[in-house]
């Protein structure tokens, strides 16, 4: 059900240009729904509920990023799906009149081991994708051997970053309360050295001890530690969790796999 002045809003959409305290003659959006309009996501949705889908294809969606996925026993049949996919997708863009951005297009052959064999070029909109070593997605730097090592390199110069701009606030000097410098902690560091760890945490063991690591020494300029005390003591006198623990307890995560 949809809030009738909800839809007028959406449905008698217009806009102005303001130059200098001078005011454009006003004009309707024939397409397109407000910036921050509660409608907007379910629009949208609704929109793309027909977006082509094979059972060879795995579609992921996350607002307007789009990735599609295809596996298979020869890098042959990859590409080959991959191309089947996006000549789908080409053709549902035309129909809607979507516009895809081929600048921000990549691909990336996930695999084991190495080939001299040069990969297929898959074509997009009258464009050649060229194949890369790795691609961005949703913050997550995706290697094509998925060893996340670029990934980590960079949550490590974002999280230390980050640990500069706090300094002030958890270091020895700072006034704060110790609960409160946990709470910065958790709200704030934790979250950049953290993020996606469900998926780079379960790739091998080193990336979890790199991330361990971090924490160890972020903790340790928290309480001001010195040197024989443990980091097993601080994170149980503080009650925070190891790394391993940590990605165990998150939602989405199987222990199994650790």
């Amino acid at each position: 059900v949809v809030n009738k002045d909800d839809y007028e809003v959406v449905r008698n959409f217009e806009l102005y240009q303001l130059v200098d305290q001078t005011l454009s003659d006003i004009g309707s959006i024939k397409a397109g729904t407000p910036q921050g309009s509660i409608l907007s996501p379910l629009l949208y949705t609704i929109y793309t509920s027909d977006f082509t889908k094979t059972n060879q294809i795995m579609n992921c969606f996350f607002a307007d990023d789009t990735a599609i996925l295809a596996q298979g026993s020869t890098i042959n049949y990859v590409i080959h799906t991959l191309q089947k996919g996006l000549n789908n997708i080409e053709e549902w863009c035309t129909l809607w009149r979507v516009a895809i951005n081929t600048d921000k297009t990549h691909a990336v052959m996930f695999r084991k081991g190495t080939s001299r064999k040069e990969l297929k070029t898959l074509s997009f909109f009258d464009e050649d994708l060229t194949w890369d070593k790795e691609v961005k997605y949703l913050g997550l730097i995706l290697d094509d051997k998925l060893t996340f090592r670029s990934h980590l390199k960079y949550n490590t110069e974002k999280f230390w970053a980050k640990v500069h701009l706090l300094i002030p606030l958890i270091g020895r000097r700072s006034p704060l309360t110790l609960e409160n410098k946990l709470l910065l902690f958790k709200q704030v560091l934790r979250p950049i050295l953290m993020y996606a760890a469900q998926i780079w945490g379960l790739a091998a063991f080193s990336n979890r001890k790199k991330a361990q690591i971090l924490q160890n020494k972020i903790l340790r300029i928290i309480v001001n530690a010195p040197w024989y005390v443990r980091n097993s003591v601080i994170h149980n006198d503080l009650k925070i969790q190891t790394i391993d623990e940590f990605i165990k307890n998150s939602p989405g995560t199987s222990s199994k796999n650790l």
